[in-house]
């Protein structure tokens, strides 16, 4: 998970203003749950952004940093617009945070596999889909009035950059948890990895293959640079590229040679 930054403020496309105007208007003024999720499961306006959410992550997953190999990209909302559920058990009495549906700053660009709800082949149900867990559920929101700030979802944000700090990158391919067992970022990090099924899929494997050309090249460079290869070496680096914070870490390992630490 790299984190995302969006500058403020932001360039969205010229239409979506207006969309979201009338959008959020209309479902403000409907008076009941069932009308708003009628509403807002006709009109998935935010779709009109998925090219702009690509573009700021390089087109890659906000949450894995896949680019085409976990399925096309989904938008999904990172509060869950129409219901909720913790660990996979509806929350009772609360109808989703149907507020923010067409708000752009709720949007994360997001592969299937981490959208979606999906078994492994252990019968292991993956994909974040409408969870939401929070750490003291007598602050969740329930309102549009109410504050979001108050609230501390257990699912890591890639907009928040010291959440993607607990992530750690292994040189085996797999995401682990960077804080200590039995800390609450542990277990933020532990269920965010766990959720949206970040060392499955043969995802963990699918890195250590592309892993070993650059090591090989690594070790035979040694000390000594090479052009061609420090080219190579860049564009692992680059924010763009795909799994870029396990190339970053399995490349820091070489960091022992001058001409890589200088890249890193």
């Amino acid at each position: 998970m790299r984190f995302i930054l969006i500058p403020s403020p932001p360039h969205l496309p010229a239409r979506w203003p207006k969309v979201h105007a009338g959008r959020l208007a209309k479902v403000n003024s409907l008076g009941t749950h069932a009308l708003r999720s009628a509403y807002i499961r006709k009109n998935g306006s935010w779709g009109l952004l998925k090219n702009w959410l690509a573009k700021a992550s390089g087109y890659k997953c906000w949450y894995c940093e896949a680019k085409s190999t976990r399925a096309p990209f989904d938008v999904d909302h990172f509060r869950p617009k129409l219901g909720i559920t913790v660990d996979g058990v509806k929350l009772a009495g609360h109808e989703g945070y149907y507020w923010l549906a067409y708000e752009w700053s709720n949007f994360r660009l997001s592969c299937q596999r981490c959208n979606r709800p999906e078994k492994d082949d252990t019968d292991v149900l993956h994909g974040k889909a409408n969870e939401f867990p929070i750490r003291d559920e007598t602050q969740r929101c329930a309102l549009p009035t109410g504050q979001l700030d108050t609230e501390s979802p257990r699912l890591l944000d890639p907009c928040v950059q010291s959440d993607c700090a607990l992530l750690a990158n292994g040189i085996d391919g797999e995401v682990k948890p960077a804080a200590p067992d039995g800390t609450w970022e542990y277990a933020r990090a532990r269920y965010t990895i766990d959720r949206l099924g970040f060392n499955e899929w043969n995802t963990p494997e699918d890195k250590r293959s592309r892993w070993q050309t650059l090591a090989t090249l690594l070790t035979l460079m040694g000390n000594t640079s090479n052009p061609a290869v420090t080219s190579e070496i860049t564009k692992h680096l680059s924010q763009d590229h795909e799994y870029s914070s396990f190339f970053r870490a399995a490349i820091g390992t070489h960091r022992d040679k001058a001409w890589v630490e200088a890249l890193l």
